[in-house]
Order: C-alpha cells, then sequence, then structure tokens
C-alpha cells in the first residue's frame, strides 16, 4: 500500500474502485463520487476542462489529444476527494499541516488514476498539474521537464481559481486575473514565470479574443479608460518575446522560446553564438528535426531550483 492509501478516505476510494473491472467503469465512479460529494470541485474540473481543451486547440493539438486532455482535466482533482472536509472548506489560510495535506491530492488523484486500461493522462495531470515552470511547483519539476498536458492545464486551473467565486473570496474579473497571471514577478513570486511561457501568451490571446466584453471596441467609452488599459496592457504582452522574461543562463543552452509557444533548440559555438537549428518542437509538442527523442529531452531537462517549492495560489 503506498504512502496515498494510507489515508482512510483515500484507502476507501481505492477499494471501491478496485470492485470495477474496467477503467470506464471506475472514471464514472468518480465521476459521481466527486458531482455528489464535492460539487464545486466538479463544477471547477468541468470549467478548467473546457479551458485546457480550448488552449489544446489553440496550440493545434491533435484533436485526439485534445480530446483526451479534456477528458483527464475533468478528473485532475478527483484526489480531492480524500482530503479532509475540514481543510478543503477552511475560509482562512491553511496552517503547514494542513497546506501539507491538501498538497496530498495531486499524490491522491494520480494513484486513483493510475490503473489499467486508463490513459497515461490522466495521472500524469493530477499529478503536475500544479508544478510551475519556475520549479516552485509541488514536485518541483522546471520547464520543459513538466509534461504538456499537465502545462496547458496548470495555466487553465490557476485563471478558473482566480475568476470563479469562493466561499473564501470574490471571483476576479478576467482582465484582473489575467494580468495577475501575466505579472513581471521574479521567483518564486506568483506571475508569468509560473507558467509556460508561450502557452500563457496563447492562453491570453485566446481570452482577449473569446470575450467580448475585453474587445477594445467594447471598451471605447470613457468609463472604460481603466479596462481599455489593462486589456491594451494584455495585448503588449500576449505579443511580447518570452526570452525577455528570463535572465541569461535561466533556460537550458540553445533554448530558444516563441509566443507562438514553439520552441527552437540550437547548437551553440563557444561564444553562445547560434551554429545551426538542433531541432523545432511545435507548439503542439511535435518535433522537426532529426534529434533523437531522449537526446532533446536531455537538452531541454532543467535542474529544479535551490529553494524548497512552495504553492502560490489556493486553487479551487
Amino acid at each position: 500500500m503506498s504512502g496515498a492509501t494510507e489515508n482512510h478516505a483515500m484507502r476507501l476510494l481505492v477499494e471501491q474502485a478496485a470492485a470495477l473491472p474496467a477503467w470506464r467503469q471506475r472514471e464514472a465512479f468518480y465521476a459521481r463520487e466527486e458531482a455528489a460529494r464535492r460539487p464545486e470541485v466538479a463544477e471547477h474540473a468541468y470549467t478548467v476542462a473546457v479551458l485546457a481543451w480550448k488552449l489544446a486547440e489553440a496550440l493545434k493539438v491533435h484533436p485526439v489529444v485534445a480530446s483526451e486532455i479534456y477528458d483527464a482535466a475533468r478528473m485532475h482533482d478527483i484526489g480531492k476527494l480524500a482530503v479532509d472536509d475540514a481543510i478543503l472548506y477552511k475560509p482562512g489560510r491553511l496552517d503547514p499541516a494542513e497546506a501539507e495535506e491538501m498538497r496530498l491530492h495531486a499524490a491522491y488523484g494520480a494513484e486513483l488514476l493510475s490503473v489499467e486500461g486508463a490513459p497515461r493522462l490522466y495521472a500524469e495531470i493530477a499529478r503536475y498539474h500544479h508544478e510551475r515552470y519556475d520549479g516552485h511547483g509541488y514536485h518541483a519539476l522546471k520547464g520543459e521537464d513538466i509534461p504538456l498536458a499537465a502545462r496547458i492545464v496548470q495555466i487553465s486551473d490557476v485563471y478558473e481559481a482566480l475568476t470563479a467565486r469562493r466561499a473564501y473570496k470574490a471571483p476576479m474579473p478576467s482582465e484582473d486575473a489575467l494580468l495577475a497571471m501575466a505579472a513581471d514577478v521574479a521567483s518564486p513570486g506568483f506571475g508569468r514565470r509560473s507558467f509556460d511561457p508561450g502557452y500563457l501568451r496563447v492562453f491570453v490571446r485566446l481570452r482577449l479574443e473569446s470575450d467580448p466584453s475585453l474587445s477594445l471596441e467594447a471598451l471605447a467609452g470613457p468609463g472604460s479608460a481603466a479596462r481599455r488599459e489593462k486589456v491594451r496592457t494584455l495585448r503588449e504582452f500576449a505579443g511580447s518575446d518570452p526570452m525577455l522574461d528570463f535572465a541569461p543562463g535561466a533556460l537550458p543552452e540553445g533554448l530558444v522560446l516563441k509566443a507562438s509557444g514553439a520552441r527552437l533548440l540550437y547548437e551553440l559555438d563557444g561564444g553562445g553564438a547560434k551554429v545551426r537549428m538542433l531541432a523545432l518542437v511545435q507548439p503542439n509538442g511535435a518535433v522537426v528535426g532529426g534529434m533523437a527523442a531522449e537526446d532533446l529531452r536531455a537538452a531541454l531537462s532543467s535542474p529544479p531550483p535551490e529553494a524548497d517549492p512552495a504553492p502560490s495560489y489556493r486553487a479551487a
């Protein structure tokens, strides 16, 4: 029995699910349990799934994979079924022990979803949706080491958490949530370095395009000057160069990030000048070039940060 199943509620869930032979039966069981016992978590998960699916589409992820990301995102917080109600619904700040228990929902979810027949993305997203691009997430994965689907869901999860109404907070307007996510704050503070730089820019662009109230035409009136300025700031960010977010040496050598979500890996000479392009990683994760997958992963891998990872926002 793993550490996750030492939790009584978790052990009960595992035992109940084990009685169901097929993965789809277990998936339906988890969905019913979440809707009945954690309806606000189920609602949050649905909204996150829709946002993640739309972002995946914008990144040109294959439709089959985008649909799988949607399905898996519906289950990304299923581990909260094993978190004590007093912790999950506490209106104030969690103490260190409570915060640690809340963090375990990612491990609980990954264990529940790591079963025969379940697509790999389910457990992957559940385990890693609280990672941060700067390495200050739950498991201290950093940059390109974070699975693509988890990066997509993480952005969607944070945005929904900020813009939704909760018992302990009022909803944040969309433009304010996007500005908070795009804030130029040094790590480990919460801001643009928490997210995949290209994917965040695509997400901001997508939200601006899909929300009619954020069009400059809708904000043309004299009473909308403040919101209009916020939208202009967001538009500038969405088109900006992601490389400006990072100090020299903060990214793997030869890696160039694009606002489209694409990545280019170059061979550099001794002076740091580009010699040739080794690989192009398209926004959807497809690799163009002859570089072996394991060599590409090694080249893009980053060491974890020295500081202990710590979540900087309270998700739904």
